[in-house]
């Protein structure tokens, strides 16, 4: 209710109402007249006083919006100034006949398990020449009518790598759960930089890489998801295109046509550049399908990949298939399958139960279809192979060749020389790596065909190809289990602590154990098969891609024979969960007079541990260690080392 000087509007409103009415009876006397005017000029210093209240609220909230303006404005010149040149600094800024004083202060940010800035004892170490981020406060100071002082606050961050679809944190990113990958090639085996060019001496190129050290893998029920990361790097821009994977296996009912079906999206060349084809994820009629209503739990990115993933003639005249099918059905669909007794058996019609794969790409913060993976090779080496720089690039050099081949038509290069392996008995990591290749629409192909004719050295730059660690994913087998044996555990990831289940599995680990030789092979079914490490769900899929390597094993030096102490390190967090790959870090396994190593491949993988070539007759103690964690047994103790000896040990947050 409105007041005038304290009296209800109301009040006022009867006073002058009864003075009306005795003024047309009686008339009025001096006093009433006196009261009259007393009570109207209070009512009229209230209303003025009012209305200057409302003038001073609006002045004040538009110099508070005018300095937050200038904030950001601020905000988005440092976004876009070089990154090297980002520092401190302050201006003064006149706006409406107000003088505003703006000053900022930049700290450095490094990510080493979390952010972390000057001074913090936790610093990476060495600490890189430039930081992963910088944090910016920017304070905006002015002085408001009436003489009072006012700031503002403004904080962000900006990332050394300026995505180009990306936007600004305004606040900091939160601590990842995995240890940051740094561009350092040979650095680690699980992370392959592919430098764009053929060019050795360019000092401006383009990395492609797979950021996350293994797929993410999880497990539910039968189905599987698989996620990772390809990043491509841009020198000479310091910016990146970061194409965030996920391919999922769904159980899917085939329900009819439909308008609301998708087309897949895919890289195609803009400009001369990689770029989404902005005719991509069109709707168009086809067949669709909707999620088993009887398969249980399954990813919620089903109800999409058993919508959409489905050809028509349209969808297969234009080249923008998600599945190759050389028996389409008449409308133009890829065929769709299940699988029965170990058999896949077709399905068709309304109602018919399929099994269903799908690779999706982020976009725009959703996942969007993609075209299935295109599987053309598999490549196994040892770790020590990638670590070492003359293997690294002759596998990367190997990488480049056989996209070449695949675009040119040409035949693919043999596998790489110098992977065979010649060792002590011990524990030794293998990994198993695969090439892919998108299709390209004529034009596109026909592009980078010339590109290569022509001599261009960063043609591959212009190609849609990945190469994605598939250790984890693909079978193992070795030949001569008594010599070398390699691990191939069934991919389970979820926790169940009273079966001693620690959501981890290897592949790929040897064993050596006696002196001769054994044939390790890794093999991957084609398709989205090899990326989900699951059976088949079309008839194009049960072919398979292989690679071999020899594994040599000398089991003694002179007469003496050697041994070795090896183990799986199974983790748990204090709430039952599973280690991420960021609680292993830092893990310390130490022999008394001998050599022992840890090795952790991904977030999947079990972390193990070797120490290898022990002579026979040493004793020596074996022991577990990392801050804020306990291990059982915390040391183990051997006697007159004679035979080959597995300990496995508990390692549990504190």
């Amino acid at each position: 209710m409105m007041h005038l000087n304290g009296l209800p509007v109301w009040e006022v409103a009867g006073v002058i109402s009864k003075l009306a009415y005795t003024a047309r009876t009686r008339g009025f006397t001096f006093i009433e007249v006196l009261v009259a005017l007393v009570i109207i000029a209070v009512g009229v210093a209230g209303l003025v006083s009012l209305q200057r209240t409302f003038i001073q609220s609006s002045v004040r909230a538009a110099e508070r919006t005018a300095a937050l303006e200038l904030a950001q404005h601020r905000l988005e010149e440092l976004r876009f100034t070089v990154y090297q040149d980002i520092a401190a600094g302050s201006d003064t800024v006149v706006r409406d006949d107000k003088t505003y004083s703006l000053t900022w202060s930049v700290a450095p940010q490094y990510f080493n398990g979390q952010w972390r800035t000057t001074g913090d004892a936790n610093l990476p170490d060495p600490l890189p020449p430039e930081p992963d981020a910088k944090s910016v406060n920017i304070e905006v100071a002015w002085q408001q009518r009436g003489g009072e002082d006012q700031t503002l606050t403004l904080e962000g961050w900006l990332g050394r790598l300026t995505m180009r679809d990306g936007g600004l944190a305004v606040t900091a990113p939160p601590p990842r759960n995995e240890p940051r990958v740094v561009y350092n090639p040979g650095a680690a085996p699980e992370v392959i930089a592919v430098k764009l060019t053929e060019d050795d001496a360019a000092v401006a190129y383009q990395v492609k890489e797979t950021t996350r050290p293994t797929p993410t893998v999880q497990r539910t029920g039968d189905k599987l998801t698989v996620r990772f990361d390809t990043v491509t790097y841009d020198e000479a821009t310091q910016t990146q295109r970061v194409e965030d994977f996920i391919t999922v296996n769904c159980s899917c009912e085939l329900t009819g046509f439909d308008e609301g079906g998708l087309t897949p999206q895919r890289l195609t060349l803009i400009d001369g550049r990689l770029a989404l084809d902005p005719d991509g994820g069109r709707p168009t009629r086809k067949i669709t399908g909707v999620p088993n209503p009887d398969a249980g739990d399954q990813s919620e990115l089903c109800l999409q990949c058993c919508r959409d993933h489905h050809d028509n003639s349209t969808m297969v005249a234009n080249g923008t298939v998600y599945k190759h099918d050389t028996q389409r059905n008449q409308d133009g669909n890829h065929r769709h399958f299940r699988m029965e007794n170990g058999v896949l058996t077709q399905a068709t019609g309304s109602g018919a139960i399929y099994d269903e794969s799908c690779r999706m790409r982020r976009i725009d913060g959703w996942y969007a279809m993609y075209p299935d993976w295109q599987f053309y090779a598999l490549t196994a080496t040892s770790a020590d192979y990638l670590i070492n720089p003359a293997g690294a690039e002759i596998y990367t050099d190997y990488v480049r060749d056989v996209v070449k081949a695949l675009v040119m038509g040409d035949p693919l290069p043999a596998a790489p020389d110098g992977r065979d392996m010649y060792v002590y008995p011990g524990g030794y990591q293998l990994i198993g790596r695969g090439i892919y290749l998108d299709d390209m629409s004529p034009e596109h192909e026909s592009v980078v065909r010339q590109a290569i004719v022509n001599g261009e050295l960063d043609w591959i730059s212009k190609v849609p190809f990945y190469e994605v660690n598939l250790t984890l994913l693909a079978d193992w087998q070795a030949s001569n289990e008594p010599v070398a044996e390699v691990t191939n555990e069934a991919i389970q990831t979820i926790v169940n602590v009273d079966q001693d289940y620690y959501g981890t599995y290897s592949r790929g680990r040897v064993t050596a154990t006696s002196t001769g030789a054994s044939e390790m092979t890794v093999t991957a079914k084609m398709g989205n098969a090899s990326v989900l490490g699951s059976q088949p769900v079309h008839v194009n899929e049960q072919g398979s891609l292989s690679s071999s390597l020899t594994v040599n094993v000398d089991g003694e030096i002179g007469d003496l024979p050697l041994y070795s102490i090896t183990g799986n390190i199974y983790c748990l967090q204090f709430n039952g969960q599973a280690c991420k790959n960021s609680h292993y870090k830092d893990v310390s396994v130490t022999g008394v007079g001998v050599e022992c190593t840890f090795s952790k491949q991904g977030n999947a993988d079990t972390g193990s541990f070797a120490c290898n070539g022990i002579p026979a007759g040493t004793t020596t103690t074996i022991n577990f260690y990392k801050d804020g964690f306990s291990f059982n047994p915390s040391s183990k103790s051997f006697v007159l080392l004679d035979r080959n000896e597995t300990v496995e040990v508990i390692m549990q947050e504190n």
